[in-house]
């Protein structure tokens, strides 16, 4: 009697990619913490309330036109004011309008935070910079909202000093160095958005040609 022969047919198994490309993840060292800018934004934190409280104290916490000091005529002043408001004082004759901006700086902070952790495993130190600019920007002016009130400290709101006349004629809004870094964190990250999008559309037309 002739043995049957069993053919077992392969059973298809998914096809694997040859290389499978794994998503990078930080790893939280001292070296990758550096290149990262992470200390950064403490630092720029630090040096934008230890400037706040030298002129505060400077001036002997006495806001109004005599608190001032030219630094370099017609050019550059430091000028002590208190802004209850948001940006260029908006909304700061209206009382409530302050506890709204605490909850937006405080909100944004978070934000920042949240997605510069995701982002760190890009290991792109560009945007990590932005990153430290904009959260020393947002949180040095969250804690003068927060924290800085009349019957706390002797005075109430964001503490702007940095006055400057440009051309000679046209004077800026009074700032701080938390404005300042938020400020230089925005221009950077629309510079370096423009600039990539330009190199990669040349790189994709080199690449057709």
């Amino acid at each position: 009697m002739e043995e049957e022969i069993k053919v077992e047919t392969p059973v298809e198994t998914e096809k694997k990619p040859l290389f499978e490309k794994k998503e990078a993840k930080f790893e939280w060292n001292l070296k990758n913490i550096f290149f990262s800018f992470l200390w950064l934004a403490p630092l720029l934190i630090i040096i934008d309330q230890v400037t706040k409280w030298a002129v505060v104290n400077a001036f002997n916490k006495q806001a109004g036109p005599e608190s001032s000091f030219v630094v370099i005529p017609n050019f550059f002043t430091i000028k002590l004011q208190y802004n209850t408001g948001s940006s260029f004082s908006l909304g700061a004759n209206i009382p409530w309008m302050r506890f709204v901006f605490i909850a937006i700086s405080w909100i944004a902070s978070a934000g920042i935070v949240f997605y510069w952790i995701k982002y760190l495993k890009k290991k792109d130190a560009l945007i990590d910079v932005v990153f430290a600019l904009c959260l020393a920007g947002a949180l040095g002016n969250a804690i003068d909202r927060t924290f800085y009130w009349e019957p706390v400290v002797g005075f109430s709101g964001v503490v702007d000093f940095l006055s400057f006349r440009l051309f000679g004629f046209y004077d800026f809004a009074v700032f701080n160095v938390a404005d300042a870094c938020l400020v230089v964190g925005v221009l950077m990250f629309v510079i370096i958005v423009i600039v990539r999008d330009i190199l990669e559309a040349k790189r994709k037309n080199a690449n057709n040609g």
